[in-house]
This record gives structure tokens, sequence and C-alpha cells, in this order.
């Protein structure tokens, strides 16, 4: 058990600085999810773009956060056609859209980029 510990404590210092110079506080924040989700749609469009072993953790991470967030916020309901890709896209216009937001967390940042776009009905 130690021993993961260790690889896991390793793992997460190595990935403090990416090949990118994203720092680890940037990770949590809209400036590295903006990153993250750029990757993805790159890799969605062209289906022959190798990611790294980076980009792939990066893609994996944004389209992990937003099913996340879409599935357990109460302010989100898109109707049962909406595709993840058409999310990860909302998500990544607003970003492009409110740079004066990028410093603030990516899961609030998610949240309000598909409250806006697929909002409950009022009650």
């Amino acid at each position: 058990m130690r021993k993961i510990i260790c690889l896991c404590v390793l793992f997460f210092c190595a990935c403090d600085v990416g090949s990118n110079g994203q720092s680890a506080q940037d990770a949590i924040t809209g400036n590295g999810l903006l990153g993250s989700c750029q990757i993805h749609v790159k890799s969605m469009e062209n289906r022959g773009y190798n990611e790294t072993a980076f980009e792939a953790y990066r893609d994996g991470y944004c389209v992990g956060l937003l099913a996340g967030v879409s599935s357990a916020s109460s302010h989100v309901c898109p109707d049962d056609g909406v595709t993840a890709g058409q999310q990860i896209r909302v998500v990544l216009k607003y970003l492009q859209d409110h740079p004066e937001e990028l410093h603030l967390d990516d899961a609030l940042l998610v949240d309000r980029a598909l409250a806006k776009a697929f909002p409950c009905p009022k009650k």
C-alpha cells in the first residue's frame, strides 16, 4: 500500500509542471481547462492526431469533468440528444468568450457554461 501511495505522490509531483508549462495551480482553473478542452476538440476533429500521454490525460480530464458536472449539477438539464462533444464545445466557447473568469475554479465555470446553454426548467 505504501508503494502505491508513493507512486501516486510522485506522479502528481511530476505532473506539477507539464510539457507545456502548465502548473498544478492552473490545472484546476479555467486556464487549465481551456487548454485541456482545446486538446480534446483537436483530437476529435483530427482522428489521425496522436496525443502525447500528457495530452491524453488532459483530454480525459476535460471529458470527465464535464460529464461529472453535467450529471451532478441541479442547474444543468441537457436534452436527451445533446452529446458530450456538444457540451465540450459549449464550455470551450464560454471559456473563450469570458477570459476575465479563467482564474476561477474549473468546475464552477463548467456549471455556469452548461447552465446557460442547457438550463433546467423553472419550478
